[in-house]
């Protein structure tokens, strides 16, 4: 017998400390699997970040 609900694969996602309103969130990896992307969850501003070769390893960053 099959499981009804098989287990969801975790999406990568970058932290961000959003200091324009002094807030945290996640951004998540876009479908194409390009960038992360994602917005403060206050004033709505947006960042992307490029995922391509010599990049870093660093799961944290601060956006301005």
């Amino acid at each position: 017998m099959r499981d009804a609900n098989p287990p969801r694969q975790r999406r990568p996602w970058l932290a961000v400390q959003w200091n324009c309103c002094r807030a945290y969130s996640r951004i998540y990896r876009n479908s194409a699997g390009a960038a992360y992307v994602g917005h403060c969850p206050k004033c709505a501003k947006r960042v992307n970040v490029p995922i391509g070769p010599g990049g870093t390893d660093q799961r944290f960053f601060r956006a301005h």
